[in-house]
C-alpha cells in the first residue's frame, strides 16, 4: 500500500506540533555584553608615574686582550666561553728571540756593573778621575735599563687576564703571525651587567641626581622577574638628531637565569616627582592610528559600573623616543587610552573596562 505524499507531510507536521506542546518556549535572546577593552592611564596615574625604555645588556667590564709585541702564536690556552681568573695565562708567543736578547742584556749589565763597582773603589783613592767614574756609572745605569726592558719583552710574550671573567670572543687561530696590539681575545666580566638607554630631554630637564628614582629591568622571557638597577653614568650632551641623553644603569647578575650581553631588556623608570610632573605625554606607538585626516587614538570615557564610552580623539604627535610616542595635543593626563583592538572600535561604542581600571 502506498502512502500519499500529502498525508506524509501532514503527519510530520502534526507530530512536530505535539512535541512542541510538551516543551517550554525557547528563552529570549540575552543582550550581548559590551566588548572588554585594555586601557592605560595617560601620564602614569596618581600612585606613581613610570616610563619604559628599550635597551641592550652589556658587560659592565670589558677588555680586548692583545700582545704589545709582534710574533708567532705558540699557545692559545683559552677557548670561547671559558672562565678565567685574574693573572691567568691565556696565550703565549714564541719567545726564543726574547730569551736570546735577555741573556745578552744580562751579560752586558753584569760587566757594566762590575766596572762601576771597581771604579767606585778607585775613586776614593784617586785611581780614576771623577769624569771616568761618571761614565762608568752611566754605562751601568743604561745596561740595567736595557736588562729590565728585555725582561719586560719576555714577560710580554705571555698574555694574561686582567680580571676574572669569561672569554667572549677569540679573534685569532694558534700559530698565526700576529702584529702588536692585534686583538686576541675579548674578555667580559658578567658578574655585573650594564644597560644603556636613551632618555628624552623632556624627562632629563626635570631630573636631579638626588631624586628618589626607582629603576628596574625586566626581560620578555621572564616577565615575572624584576631586577633592581643603579645609576652608573649620565651623558650631559644630547645625541645628534634625537635630542636624547644616554644613561647607563648597572645591576648584579643572577645565577637563576643565564643573562648574557647582547640580550634585549626593558628598563622602567618610576618616580612621581619626575614623570607625573612632566608636561610631555608618551604613549605606546601602537595605540595611535592614522587615516586620511591624520593620527588619532581611542579613549574610554568611564560611565560607571565598569563601563565606558569610546571617544575618538585627533592627536598631534611628536618624536618617537625610547619612552614611547610623544603626544603634543589631543590627550591629557588621566585619559584612559585604549591600547589594543582599536580596529574594531568606533566613536560612541559602549565597552567594558578591565578590572582595576577606575570607573
Amino acid at each position: 500500500m502506498k502512502l500519499c505524499p500529502h498525508r506524509l507531510v501532514l503527519g510530520v507536521c502534526m507530530l512536530s506540533a505535539l512535541v512542541a506542546c510538551g516543551q517550554a518556549p525557547p528563552p529570549a535572546n540575552e543582550p550581548m555584553q559590551p566588548r572588554l577593552v585594555r586601557t592605560m592611564v595617560v601620564g602614569g596615574g596618581q600612585t606613581g608615574a613610570w616610563q619604559e625604555f628599550p635597551g641592550k645588556v652589556e658587560a659592565a667590564k670589558v677588555a680586548v686582550l692583545a700582545f704589545r709585541l709582534s710574533g708567532e702564536l705558540a699557545e692559545l690556552t683559552a677557548l670561547e666561553g671559558d672562565e678565567v681568573k685574574r693573572n691567568q695565562q691565556v696565550a703565549r708567543l714564541d719567545d726564543r728571540d726574547q730569551e736570546i736578547r735577555l741573556r745578552a742584556r744580562k751579560a752586558e749589565y753584569e760587566q757594566a756593573f762590575g766596572d762601576y763597582q771597581r771604579g767606585e773603589s778607585l775613586i776614593t783613592t784617586g785611581g780614576i778621575s771623577r769624569a771616568d767614574f761618571q761614565r762608568l756609572e752611566a754605562t751601568a745605569s743604561t745596561a740595567k735599563s736595557n736588562l729590565e726592558g728585555a725582561q719586560r719583552d719576555l714577560d710580554a710574550t705571555r698574555l694574561r687576564a686582567p680580571f676574572d671573567g669569561f672569554i667572549a670572543v677569540r679573534h685569532v687561530e694558534n700559530f698565526e703571525e700576529i702584529s702588536a696590539l692585534e686583538p686576541v681575545y675579548t674578555l667580559q666580566d658578567v658578574s655585573r651587567l650594564s644597560v644603556k638607554v636613551d632618555v628624552p630631554e623632556s624627562v632629563m630637564i626635570r631630573a636631579r641626581r638626588d631624586q628618589d628614582i626607582q629603576v628596574s629591568a625586566f626581560f620578555d622571557a621572564i616577565p615575572e622577574r624584576r631586577f633592581a638597577m643603579e645609576l652608573a653614568e649620565v651623558a650631559t650632551r644630547a645625541s645628534d638628531g634625537t635630542n636624547t641623553f644616554e644613561v647607563t644603569f648597572e645591576f648584579p647578575n643572577t645565577r637563576d637565569f643565564n643573562i648574557l650581553p647582547g640580550m634585549s631588556v626593558t628598563v622602567r623608570l618610576e618616580t612621581p616627582r619626575l614623570l607625573a610632573a612632566s608636561d610631555t605625554l608618551f604613549v605606546p606607538p601602537q595605540a595611535v592610528l592614522a587615516d586620511g585626516q591624520g593620527p588619532y587614538a581611542f579613549v574610554a570615557v568611564p560611565d560607571g559600573d565598569g563601563r565606558a564610552r569610546v571617544e575618538q580623539r585627533r592627536v598631534t604627535i611628536g618624536q618617537l623616543t625610547g619612552a614611547g610616542l610623544e603626544i603634543l595635543a589631543g590627550l591629557v593626563t588621566g585619559d584612559h587610552l585604549i591600547t589594543a583592538g582599536m580596529s574594531k572600535l568606533q566613536d560612541g561604542l559602549v565597552v567594558r573596562l578591565e578590572q582595576g581600571t577606575p570607573g
